[in-house]
């Protein structure tokens, strides 16, 4: 049995997770799924996950962003360590000191296995001239509130 918990903001996630249960029961595994509240999965609070399914955006340029969350997400905290909080402090650190790029912590956390990447995509939105504002939140959705019109000149 493997656990897999993911946030209910992302309508792509149960058809993912429920394409890997089905692939796994063939080789009968089973795969217990979880959808959890955003913030529920945020925080990481459930106890015996064995798998968490995400999303993250990067606004450009990406190079210190991708340390923030590693190091800043409560999720991440909990899991890319395997909860050894010497090496996240260690990490920490070197980061914050500039003794580790955002690219090295990446490797790090991705070759110890503690995260796969699945997908990359390159998203990027495009208005009108006088369009303000315009990005995608952290959840790869087009953010109203940040957008406005400036004024056409006369």
């Amino acid at each position: 049995m493997i656990r897999l918990a993911y946030h209910d903001h992302h309508p792509e996630f149960p058809a993912l997770a429920n394409a890997m249960a089905n692939l796994l029961r063939r080789n009968n595994i089973d795969l217990e799924l979880m959808e959890l509240p955003y913030e529920q999965w945020a925080q990481g609070a459930v106890e015996n996950i064995d798998i968490w399914l995400g999303t993250i955006n990067f606004p450009v340029p990406e190079t210190w962003h991708v340390g923030a969350w590693l190091l800043g997400s409560p999720l991440m905290c909990r899991s890319i360590c395997g909860r050894d909080h010497d090496m996240l402090h260690h990490w920490h650190n070197q980061w914050r000191s500039g003794d580790m790029s955002s690219e090295h912590l990446s490797w790090q956390v991705v070759h110890s296995g503690w995260l796969q990447p699945l997908f990359h995509h390159w998203m990027r939105l495009k208005g009108p001239a006088n369009a303000q504002g315009i990005h995608l939140n952290n959840l790869g959705w087009f953010d109203f509130r940040s957008t406005w019109f400036e004024p056409e000149e006369q």
